[in-house]
């Protein structure tokens, strides 16, 4: 039996194309076989190493993201949702309107000095009278007034905040044919083309909602906004940003999200020229797995309140856990809250603690938020004017309007009419793969596939010779005991 083995064996070192195993038998001194020993060892184990860094490289970058086309044609492409915040989230005439609403609990609370603190839900305050938070809840309680509400109620309304709309050249007479208010982490603002507004209670998710798409293009095709946050009816002392207005751009799937965000000075003009990024996958990263390509699909992946996976509302979602595990209520400006669920006032210095310890859970192992497999991205490149040139212009679209210090007018147009599209797909594929491993054992072993197949062969042909001497032997085992 034995003697058939080192036969085969001989036979395959010397037929196969591995090269280097003929030498074995062509060469049969000493020192000959262990010189090609020891090369064919050397070798195999190069190929090895290069073998394990090759998976080591795709295992550490599976994917990667390439620019397929820079030419791809803006019109019917979505517009974003752009989202203005006003300054004015401290409003005297919505205070006093506030106030006559009031009809238990202790009326006689000074409200200019007390409703203030509610700016603590979003900006960081500092020498809150607790006491005085009580006061005020308790006054909310008793007006069945939740914070939500309460939030909506106070700053200054979209319809006082916008004065004047153009999109495409055609004036709306009513902005909130295209702005919808709606409460976000930086406080009540008014959202162009977002999903998402409130509706007096809570945010919640526009019926059958619509997007904007981009028509035409160019600097006379722009969505035109003239702001004012009235400076005059503003509770001293609360204006936010310096009188800045906060602008903040994304997709319209997501909630309104400070990853993309422009501080506007006010008296005079800007212009927002636009930029959008399409990212999409290939076949071959879909069919990855989630830790391989490093990225979710939007129904991969549940978020509370916000059901479908967006990057941005997963970086919400973990200032929001935060928030809960440190004072057991969840930020108002969540969709559909539920109204017992919302933080109270009280909650205020406990969430202003949570900010100022960000770093404490802003980070990799607590807040694990994967990019978006597919995905718009919006930026703006902002230049700014003032309106000394008004009197000479040729089309003056604020006749008519009284251009105080707080007043603000918005240009956002795309002034390119194509966009850039990317695609994700894997860094080696199955063909390129094969091929890298053949370049490697072909380079140091001068192997291949059919290498491989005589391997598989010779095994065969060993167990074929097994199974007949076994039967021979079986036979003449039969014979003699016959």
């Amino acid at each position: 039996m034995m003697e058939h083995f080192w036969r085969l064996l001989r036979t395959y070192c010397l037929q196969s194309t591995i090269v280097g195993l003929k030498y074995f038998y062509l060469y049969p001194d000493i020192i000959s076989r262990c010189f090609w020993a020891v090369n064919m060892i050397s070798v195999l184990a190069m190929s090895c190493l290069l073998t394990h860094l090759l998976y080591n490289r795709f295992a550490e970058m599976p994917t990667r993201v390439t620019i397929e086309s820079q030419f791809e044609p803006v019109v019917n492409l979505p517009y974003p949702a752009i989202t203005l915040c006003t300054p004015n989230q401290m409003s005297i005439s919505s205070m006093n309107y506030f106030n006559r609403s009031l009809v238990d609990g202790n009326v006689t609370i000074d409200l200019e000095a007390a409703l203030p603190a509610i700016l603590g839900f979003y900006e960081v305050m500092n020498g809150l009278d607790l006491n005085m938070l009580k006061h005020l809840q308790k006054l909310f309680d008793l007006n069945r007034y939740t914070i939500p509400e309460v939030m909506g109620r106070m700053p200054q309304s979209c319809d006082r905040f916008l004065r004047r709309c153009y999109l495409e050249g055609k004036h709306y007479e009513n902005c909130s044919d295209l702005f919808k208010p709606i409460l976000t982490i930086h406080g009540y603002c008014c959202a162009f083309n977002s999903q998402y507004m409130f509706n007096g209670k809570r945010n919640t998710l526009i019926p059958q909602f619509r997007n904007r798409t981009v028509q035409a293009v160019g600097f006379t095709n722009a969505l035109i906004v003239v702001t004012d946050y009235d400076v005059e009816d503003a509770i001293p002392g609360t204006l936010l940003n310096a009188g800045a207005i906060l602008v903040m751009y994304t997709d319209w799937t997501e909630f309104p999200s400070d990853d993309e965000m422009a501080v506007v000075d006010t008296r005079g003009e800007s212009f927002h020229i636009l930029r959008a990024v399409h990212t999409y996958c290939s076949d071959d990263v879909e069919s990855l797995p989630v830790w391989s390509r490093k990225c979710y699909f939007e129904d991969e992946h549940h978020l509370p309140f916000f059901r479908k996976y967006r990057n941005s509302d997963c970086d919400h979602m973990c200032y929001v856990s935060a928030v809960f595990k440190a004072c057991g209520c969840f930020p108002a400006f969540l969709p559909n809250i539920r109204e017992d669920a919302a933080c109270r006032i009280t909650s205020i210095p406990c969430i202003i603690q949570v900010k100022k310890d960000m770093n404490n859970w802003l980070t990799a192992h607590q807040c694990d938020c994967p990019r978006d497999c597919v995905s718009r991205r919006y930026r703006a490149e902002l230049t700014m004017g003032n309106f000394y040139a008004l009197p000479y212009v040729l089309r003056n679209p604020y006749v008519g309007l009284v251009l105080n210090v707080s007043t603000s007018a918005m240009h956002f147009y795309f002034s390119n009419p194509v966009y850039m599209q990317q695609k994700q797909e894997t860094v080696m594929s199955i063909i390129s793969l094969a091929s890298n491993l053949g370049g490697v054992f072909g380079l140091f072993m001068g192997c291949s596939c059919i290498s491989v197949l005589e391997i598989f062969f010779y095994i065969y042909l060993g167990i074929r010779n097994y199974i007949r001497f076994r039967l021979e032997q079986w036979m003449r085992n039969t014979l003699k005991a016959k």
